[in-house]
């Protein structure tokens, strides 16, 4: 189609890849970026170690341009019929094609905590997930030299962030829901390699759920499930995220895609998601949805390739799968992984020193994860999706 008219709808890294992609490929658009009004693309990335950390300000950690036209206008919804966006401004525009990458929203404590409200309108209960998160978390420690900062969740984002806190000089508390936290994202043995990590450094409550939460001049304090009182000057909330798409799709299910990122409910109409909005199907398994920066970007370029092959200007991209690396660095090791490991449904070693194992879909190595391993965990990437790639 010559001379389309491309919406990109979301600035984080599956939105820039996309446009990116679209605006450096030999083909004849229109390209439009939008971003969420008065917002520039960001590198969310460094929301906790530019940011928090206090080594940047927010608009220093603004993406390069795309070349794509940038309009920062909240899309609020997208109507697949008459093909047109609605924008928070109140203006309607009409595209030919979108690639809808609006990525994710922290996913908040339950509102039958008593008190949760009123912790989050003081500022003592947040989330940490925007820039405005990272500079608010900023200046709360910098009213301290050394706070004490419940953290809600186990996880990477919420070790990344004990950790990094620890490093600074603070009182770090890990509270998770599991006793084994991260084992349902990353597998029990890397759940289990990275509680001993945590263990040594910081007082952490597994197992353990919030009940109520009242707030103080001075402080916060959490009563946990079985009576326990935490108490601290900051509490994070890092339950992990869920899809934030425009309407239609604003339900926490996210946006369903098919093999090449085009939208299942919106068949042949040229609307695709890639990032942490995408909803995806590996076959033999139930729905899963990626919320890493590095897998976001690949997802945008590879909806941006299987755009313009719909629109006849490029061949075919073929089937996505995960493959793209993570890293987190906690209390001074760095915890690696490549694909999706919460598609696997067993676990084997394929090294003990350093630590690598291979997470399994049947016979199929669908994601791997590594403690210190970065060399040996490249080396098996190309295996990643081949049935029996590695020997047992």
């Amino acid at each position: 189609m010559r001379g389309a008219r491309v919406a990109v709808i979301g600035g984080g890294a599956a939105g820039n890849a996309a446009a990116r992609a679209l605006h450096t490929a030999d083909a004849d658009l229109d390209l439009e970026l939008f971003t969420r009004t008065h917002e520039q693309p960001t590198n969310r990335t460094l929301v906790n170690k530019g940011v928090v950390a206090g080594l940047l300000e927010p608009h220093q950690a603004v993406l390069p341009e795309t070349g794509a036209r940038l309009t920062a206008d909240t899309v609020r919804a997208l109507d697949p019929r008459t093909r047109q966006l609605q924008l928070d401004s109140g203006h309607r525009r009409s595209f030919d094609a979108f690639i809808i990458a609006t990525g994710s929203r922290p996913r908040l404590l339950s509102e039958e905590i008593i008190g949760r409200d009123e912790a989050l309108r003081s500022g003592r209960l947040t989330t940490l997930h925007s820039m405005a998160d990272g500079a608010h978390v900023r200046d709360r420690l910098a009213q301290t030299t050394s706070a004490r900062v419940l953290i809600l969740g186990g996880g990477l984002i919420a070790s990344e962030t004990a950790s990094l806190l620890t490093d600074a000089g603070h009182d770090s508390v890990l509270i998770a829901r599991s006793r084994m936290p991260g084992a349902s994202s990353i597998g029990e043995p890397a759940a289990r390699q990275l509680l001993e990590l945590h263990q040594p450094q910081h007082a952490a409550y597994l197992g353990r759920d919030v009940r109520m939460i009242r707030t103080h001049a001075d402080h916060i304090s959490l009563t946990l499930d079985d009576g326990t009182q935490v108490d601290g000057d900051l509490a994070i909330i890092a339950h992990g995220t869920l899809a934030n798409a425009p309407a239609p799709w604003t339900g926490p299910e996210g946006m369903p895609v098919d093999a090449r990122l085009r939208s299942l409910h919106a068949p042949d109409q040229r609307i695709y998601a890639a990032g942490g909005v995408a909803i995806h199907h590996y076959p033999g398994h139930s729905s899963y949805r990626i919320d890493h920066w590095d897998d976001a970007t690949a997802q945008g370029a590879h909806a941006a390739q299987a755009l313009l092959h719909d629109l006849g200007f490029g061949d075919d991209p073929g089937p996505y799968l995960p493959t793209s690396t993570f890293s987190v660095r906690i209390h001074g090791r760095t915890l690696t992984g490549a694909g999706h490991p919460a598609l696997g449904t067993s676990t084997r070693a394929l090294s003990t020193d350093p630590f690598l194992i291979a997470h399994d879909l049947g016979d199929t190595p669908v994601a791997l994860t590594g403690l210190d391993a970065d060399g040996p965990l490249r080396q098996h990437l190309p295996g990643l999706h081949q049935p029996a790639a590695f020997p047992h």
